[in-house]
């Protein structure tokens, strides 16, 4: 159930625009800017949430994966501090 409530201010223009295009689509202007805007939200959530590394990129990573230095000292202590956080939670 729909609960909360967005408020926007518009030029006309803009409203006669949103209201042509919800229209030619057979949607009321609510109705249409809501799934609009979560159309958009969600294409940039995933936009953002992905990673897209060029060839070269990707072969360093690997590289690096492949070929990792033994673990520091601070790596150590990190490694150490995160068990006991975790262990107390």
């Amino acid at each position: 159930m729909r609960q909360d409530r967005i408020e926007i201010r518009t030029s006309r223009s803009e409203r006669r625009q949103f209201e042509e295009a919800a229209c030619l689509i057979g949607m009321n202007l609510s109705e249409f800017l809501r799934r609009t805007a979560l159309e958009r939200s969600s294409e940039i959530i995933r936009r953002n949430d992905s990673i897209i590394l060029s060839n070269e990129d990707r072969d360093a990573f690997l590289k690096a994966l492949e070929n990792a230095p033994e673990p520091n000292k601070k790596l150590k202590q990190a490694l150490k501090h995160h068990k006991r956080l975790i262990k107390t939670e």
